[in-house]
């Protein structure tokens, strides 16, 4: 009688050290879990980051080191096979110099009088953004000589929050 006790206590003793290690490492992966999250959502706002730097440079937008030509922003704007291209959320381009008091969206009949082109909208405003200073220059014609007109502007990245 007395062994089959012993046998039991050890039993219990088992089936207790088993659970507390499992609540071990259940607790180890949940902080675990945490930071591969933390270090995900770092990964996107770098990804998102490198990503308008990149299109500060790309054939489809500029017009020279860190210039984005308006006009060809403006066309990528319509096209609908560029939604996905990138692979994020949302794609603004913002002028922040010369500063208007109000917000004027760019499209066919506000150009070039606008100072916000939205190239991929995200319709839920659920993301965090990344940005990069730009020059943005539109085509000009002023007595009868076409220049490039610039100003400053924030390529705006919008990327989604894991």
């Amino acid at each position: 009688m007395k062994a089959q006790m012993k046998i039991q206590q050890m039993a219990f003793m088992l089936v207790a050290v088993f659970i507390f290690f499992m609540l071990a490492g259940l607790f180890f992966l949940m902080i675990q879990s945490q930071e591969w999250e933390r270090e995900a959502n770092l990964l996107e706002k770098n990804k998102a980051t490198e990503l308008a730097r990149f299109l500060a440079e790309s054939a489809e937008f500029s017009c020279g080191a860190y210039c984005i030509d308006a006009d060809r922003a403006m066309m990528i704007k319509k096209r609908a096979a560029y939604s996905d291209f990138w692979g994020v959320k949302s794609i603004e381009i913002r002028t922040i110099y010369p500063k208007n008091e109000k917000e004027i969206l760019c499209t066919e009949s506000s150009y070039p009088n606008c100072n916000l082109i939205k190239i991929i909208e995200d319709k839920e405003n659920s993301e965090k953004t990344a940005s990069s200073p730009v020059a943005l220059c539109k085509r000009t014609m002023e007595k009868n000589y076409v220049y490039y007109k610039c100003e400053i502007a924030r390529l705006i990245i919008g990327y989604d929050v894991k």
